[in-house]
């Protein structure tokens, strides 16, 4: 059986190396004895259905690039949400996560209408922040820590929609609460990067497991070793403390 992952993009939406994560997925796939087929989802693509594929992934690009995209992927805004809406996963990050919600408001003021699938506003910042970026989370049942970094160029306002993580480390959707990200059932949204997969092969483990599932071929029993990335974690997270304590930490911010 081959799984399908649909890669959005990858000529525009190309910063930060992302493309990891779909190396990161294709190694834990055949740990798992699946074989997988990459499609590259193009700008020049005639037509574009979402349930084709097992799983989607987005990766951050440029805001100036956004209007045409979003112009590409309106009129399949109904089956997107029906592939999130069914239990696919998804994973967008970074800068991408924009252009799912309703509208970002440009530096200048001017305001892009985005595909509306989530609940959220983003506002583009005035300078870019970078550093570490460190949260929990409970996804596919199981409860995990996901370390990244961030190179954040806006604020996400989440309004009614539910948090991915909760911050222990850095900036997440504002700098101002523990929130980071958001998901929607299987459908992951994160400004973790590094890539995020790499990174946090416990992440890419669900993920294949939920695609599994849909494919009613269950991989209950599927173990990633991960002990390389966790000892990694850990070195990390010294370094974390480590830094220059005026740097903001979130264990006593509101929810």
């Amino acid at each position: 059986m081959t799984y399908k992952i649909g890669w959005l993009f990858p000529d525009v939406l190309y910063l930060h190396g992302e493309r990891g994560n779909i190396l990161a997925l294709e190694k834990a796939a055949k740990a798992a004895g699946i074989d997988t087929e990459i499609i590259k989802i193009s700008l020049e693509d005639p037509s574009f259905n979402p349930m084709d594929f097992d799983f989607l992934f987005c990766p951050p690009g440029e805001i100036s690039t956004f209007p045409v995209i979003i112009e590409y992927l309106k009129p399949y805004t109904d089956a997107l949400k029906t592939y999130i809406d069914s239990g696919h996963p998804l994973l967008v990050t970074g800068t991408s996560i924009c252009f799912w919600g309703k509208t970002i408001t440009r530096e200048d003021g001017s305001v892009i209408k985005g595909l509306n699938i989530l609940n959220v506003s983003a506002e583009e910042k005035n300078d870019v922040y970078g550093d570490d970026l460190y949260y929990e989370t409970t996804y596919n049942h199981t409860k995990m820590n996901i370390f990244g970094n961030q190179i954040q160029m806006h604020d996400l306002k989440i309004n009614d929609e539910t948090p991915f993580g909760k911050v222990i480390y850095g900036y997440g959707n504002t700098g101002h609460s523990r929130n980071e990200g958001v998901v929607k059932n299987n459908a992951i949204f994160t400004h973790a990067l590094g890539p995020v997969l790499v990174l946090n092969p416990w992440l890419t483990e669900s993920l294949i497991k939920i695609m599994a599932a849909n494919k009613n071929t269950p991989l209950d029993h599927f173990k990633l070793n991960t002990d390389l990335e966790a000892q990694s974690l850990e070195s990390k997270l010294a370094f974390i403390k480590k830094k220059d304590t005026t740097l903001k930490t979130y264990f006593e911010l509101e929810d």
